[in-house]
């Protein structure tokens, strides 16, 4: 037996082996692609689902199951989010926070909350076909790209979406866990209708964000791609001659989701023509993304600054000393609380801007690669097609926008936070030269009850 053992134990290893790295390997865009589809069917956030034809390849199907699936998610959030406002406006933040602004805060975030959610579950039905046109634009990309000596390793690209889905689910799970915990300790149950609108919100707007950076991911990719295509002809002309593949493979190596490989058979100005019709596909598969994700930017960035504001406010008006605090909530509690949803959409912001502004510094990056080739470019054919490709720049540009009202990249960081302090003084100025009777409305305390209400009458006629 034990010898059996431990013939068997050799065999058993690689085998194991072999079906966790199947987990997390791809050979087409789409299989690549299968998790965050998989995650948004499951959210109701996509009506396609990434299925195996009758050839054994991967492809987006819909059907009307994926309709009503999306439809069940909507109204399921529409008749939680209509209970918690008859129940007068029922709120997480609210049970930390009673105040007048905090009642107008709770009813900005509530009713932002409410047109973000249904405006990413409506876009997800709506423009579809832009989803469909963009992964459409990728797969020609990636033939183009093999076509010069490309091979995309789509297995990096596997792994890159689910580390990336699987942070966002952790920080939400954390953030979530954590709210109704410190809510649990004051002995505060929500109901269940708040339970589902508060968890829906926040996960739909980090589902939607991760999304958003895979695709601009993807676009970032392939600009790296078609730089290396061009650094790889500037290496030739400036070597005068081809490496060998081993050495031209190291020197290519850098980014570590693609393997690049040099054909030598083509001629420069094959080479410089193919990488402008990659180009122009890239720019294509860009602005179908945009279109696709403009409007949910936009109300995912709006709401996330509502709250930021609010929460910023209530934080430092405690911290300050502004507030007389009466609660069952001990400090600490309740500045983790909202420092922690501060920190949420602040982290929901940071993910959208710096996953387009990688893609459009990657974009900006090919000018200066062009320009270099077209210095270093001998013959008068492949001089002429190195200016094509330099005006096809010039009118060809990728910007992802938020509902075509602002781009969005780091500046967006200076106009949040300039905006962010306008609307902090106005709250704390507010506040301060507030009278004195609205500066006992807005102590933290807990919910009125009928014990309460003499002692509320006795204070309101020393008053």
């Amino acid at each position: 037996m034990d010898v059996e053992n431990q013939n068997n134990l050799p065999l058993a290893r690689p085998s194991y082996r072999n079906r966790w790295r199947s987990l997390f390997s791809a050979k087409g865009l789409y299989e690549s692609l299968q998790p965050l589809f998989l995650l948004l069917y499951w959210h109701g956030l996509m009506v396609y689902s990434i299925k195996a034809n009758a050839d054994g390849k991967k492809e987006l199907r819909h059907s009307l199951w994926s309709h009503l699936n999306v439809f069940f998610h909507l109204t399921l959030y529409i008749v939680c989010y209509t209970m918690t406002v008859m129940n007068n406006f029922e709120s997480v933040a609210g049970y930390f926070f009673q105040s007048k602004i905090s009642r107008f805060g709770d009813f900005m975030q509530i009713l932002s909350g409410f047109i973000g959610v249904t405006v990413i579950y409506i876009t997800a039905i709506i423009p579809k076909h832009y989803v469909q046109n963009c992964l459409q634009f990728i797969q020609e990309i990636d033939q183009c790209l093999l076509r010069v000596g490309v091979r995309i390793m789509y297995s990096k690209i596997l792994r890159y979406s689910c580390i990336f889905i699987v942070a966002m689910i952790l920080i939400d799970i954390l953030y979530t866990a954590a709210s109704f915990q410190i809510l649990k300790s004051a002995n505060e149950e929500p109901s269940l209708y708040l339970h589902i609108t508060f968890i829906l919100q926040h996960t739909v707007v980090l589902t939607a964000i991760a999304m958003f950076s895979c695709f601009t991911k993807l676009i970032e990719a392939r600009f790296t791609m078609l730089h290396k295509v061009l650094q790889n002809l500037y290496h030739q002309w400036e070597t005068r001659s081809i490496k060998t593949l081993s050495r031209k493979q190291k020197s290519l190596q850098c980014f570590d989701s693609f393997s690049t490989q040099t054909i030598a058979s083509k001629s420069p100005c094959e080479i410089v023509q193919e990488s402008m019709e990659i180009h122009q596909l890239i720019c294509e598969a860009a602005s179908m993304a945009n279109k696709y994700f403009n409007c949910q930017l936009l109300t995912i960035i709006s709401t996330a600054f509502s709250i930021i504001v609010f929460d910023a406010y209530y934080v430092l008006e405690t911290l300050l000393g502004k507030s007389r605090r009466e609660s069952k909530f001990k400090t600490i509690e309740f500045v983790t609380f909202f420092s922690c949803q501060m920190i949420l959409y602040v982290i929901a912001i940071i993910s959208i801007v710096e996953g387009s502004n990688r893609a459009i510094k990657k974009s900006e990056k090919t000018g200066s690669i062009v320009h270099a080739l077209l210095n270093r470019a001998k013959t008068l054919d492949v001089k002429e097609k190195l200016q094509q490709f330099s005006m096809q720049l010039m009118h060809l540009k990728i910007n992802f926008t938020a509902g075509g009202l602002f781009n969005i990249d780091r500046s967006l960081y200076f106009t949040i936070s300039g905006a962010l302090t306008t609307y902090l003084t106005i709250l704390l100025q507010f506040t301060a030269n507030s009278p004195s009777g609205l500066s006992q409305d807005c102590v933290v305390k807990p919910p009125m009850t009928s014990l309460s209400l003499p002692a509320v009458l006795i204070n309101s006629t020393s008053i």
